[in-house]
C-alpha cells in the first residue's frame, strides 16, 4: 500500500486568511476611534465631521452604536400628577367639528387637531377617516382628497414609533356636500 505524502494545501490557505483577517482588525480598530465634531454655521446648519474645524474645539461624545434592532424609545409625555397642575394632553380635533356641514369646491377635506403641550417631534399621528387608518403623519394638520359626498367619521390617535398609543381624540361625524350655488363653498 502506497502512502500519499503530499500535505493538504488547505491548513496552510486558512492560516494566511486568518491572518490577513486578523491584521485588517487591528487597522480598522483605531479608524472607529476617530473623534467627531459638530459645526454650527452662522445660518444654524449643522456639520458633523472628522476634521478638527478649530484648534480649540471638543470631540463629541456619541454614544455606542447599537446595530441590533429593537424598540424605539418611549416619548415622554407630561402626566399630571397629584398636587401637580401641569397641562393635559388634551388631544383633539379641531376641524372639522362634530355634526359640522362641509361644503367645498371639490372633495377634499382638511383636518386640524389640537393639543395644549407641545407634541413630541418623535411622535406620529394616525387619523382614522371613517375607521380606515391612513399613513402616519408628523403634523397637526392633514388634507384628504376624493372625499364622497356623504355623512363621515373622524378620529387620530397619537403614537410612539414603536405604534403605542400615546392618546386618542373623540369621534367626530361630519356631513361632506358639494358646493352649489345655494350652498356656496365657505372661503
Amino acid at each position: 500500500m502506497l502512502y500519499n505524502e503530499r500535505r493538504n494545501p488547505l491548513p496552510d490557505l486558512t492560516m494566511k486568511t486568518l491572518i490577513v483577517l486578523l491584521a485588517l482588525f487591528s487597522i480598522s480598530l483605531p479608524l472607529a476611534a476617530q473623534p467627531n465634531f459638530k459645526i454650527v454655521d452662522e445660518d444654524g446648519n449643522i456639520t458633523y465631521t472628522d476634521q478638527k474645524p478649530a484648534d480649540d474645539a471638543e470631540p463629541m461624545n456619541l454614544p455606542e452604536i447599537n446595530v441590533m434592532q429593537g424598540e424605539a424609545a418611549e416619548i415622554p409625555i407630561p402626566q399630571p400628577s397629584d398636587g401637580e397642575d401641569s397641562p393635559a394632553l388634551n388631544f383633539r380635533i379641531v376641524s372639522p367639528q362634530n355634526e359640522e356641514r362641509i361644503f367645498a369646491d371639490g372633495d377634499t377635506l382638511s383636518v386640524t387637531l389640537g393639543s395644549d403641550v407641545q407634541i413630541p417631534p418623535t411622535a406620529q399621528v394616525v387619523i382614522f377617516v371613517n375607521d380606515v387608518a391612513q399613513p402616519p403623519i408628523q403634523r397637526m394638520t392633514a388634507s384628504f382628497e376624493s372625499m364622497d359626498p356623504g355623512q363621515h367619521s373622524l378620529r387620530a390617535e397619537l403614537q410612539t414609533a414603536a405604534g403605542r398609543v400615546l392618546a386618542s381624540t373623540e369621534t367626530v361625524s361630519f356631513f361632506m356636500g358639494q358646493s352649489a350655488r345655494l350652498n356656496p363653498a365657505s372661503r
